[in-house]
């Protein structure tokens, strides 16, 4: 079964949107580490734009290796449709709506950022899950130091 983490990122709606991206790169980082593949899901351009250059420049000595193309079997694939490909291990969710078939992830992370109909959206989604069974998981992420990677 989906072991699903929501993390929250605390701070206003512009300072949390930068930092969520820097969160994605530091669990799909993590998830790369146990050669695990990383579907991030988000259907906002203008954001998997910005995420695309993070994931360039988030490690100065190397880069993490993606592609908005689910068949180029890059370990990490930023998804903005349902066309999920072969990716299982790990779904991190950008979006405030999560897809039909997260299920079918080891993990998924749900991060917490933006205005308050996002947060509240999620919390929504926090109570189906719960509903459903999902084992969860929630922390607040004040700084992305010592951030909790739960994998």
């Amino acid at each position: 079964m989906t072991k699903v983490h929501f993390h929250q990122l605390q701070g206003s709606s512009e300072d949390t949107i930068a930092r969520a991206l820097q969160l994605v790169c530091e669990l799909a980082n993590e998830a790369g580490k146990r050669r695990h593949n990383v579907l991030i899901y988000c259907r906002d351009t203008a954001l998997v734009k910005n995420l695309e250059a993070e994931l360039w420049q988030h490690i100065p000595s190397s880069f993490l290796a993606h592609s908005t193309v689910a068949d180029d079997n890059s370990p990490i694939y930023i998804c903005s449709n349902d066309m999920s490909g072969d990716y299982h291990d790990m779904m991190i969710n950008l979006d405030s709506e999560t897809p039909d078939w997260f299920s079918r992830f080891e993990h998924l992370a749900e991060l917490i950022y933006g205005d308050e109909t996002q947060v509240q959206t999620k919390r929504e989604r926090f109570a189906h899950y719960k509903h459903l069974g999902y084992p969860l998981g929630f922390s607040k992420v004040e700084n992305l130091k010592g951030a909790p990677v739960l994998l």
